[in-house]
């Protein structure tokens, strides 16, 4: 698949910093959409056709957990990314637990992302 081809649903309710991520995204090629809360994220999921999905854990209305097990019932393969504070190793295995591909904690480089 290109790269230009690859659609990523963010999901991040720090508008600063999802917006700054989105701008980033798709400066390096890949249309991003950003959603504010899990709620909104998942019902953009339902509607459009993602590739790859970055999702913040604490968000209002519906967490990125729930998010993210929500995203799995529909899609078991598309890859997901917790980018989130939440450091603890019993957060990143709860991550792990419902389905993400990948956990990076805040603050983190954005080559790494």
């Amino acid at each position: 698949m290109e790269k230009d081809k690859i659609r990523i649903l963010l999901a991040e309710d720090d508008k600063n910093l999802g917006t700054i991520l989105k701008s980033y995204l798709e400066a390096k090629g890949y249309p991003t959409k950003l959603c504010v809360n899990g709620q909104e994220a998942y019902d953009m999921f339902t509607k459009e056709e993602f590739d790859f999905c970055i999702v913040d854990v604490m968000m209002p209305v519906k967490d990125g957990f729930s998010l993210a097990k929500d995203i799995r019932e529909i899609d078991s393969k598309i890859p997901i990314l917790f980018l989130t504070a939440k450091s603890l190793q019993q957060d990143k295995l709860k991550g792990f637990e419902v389905g993400a591909d990948d956990y990076l904690t805040k603050p983190f480089n954005m080559d790494e992302l």
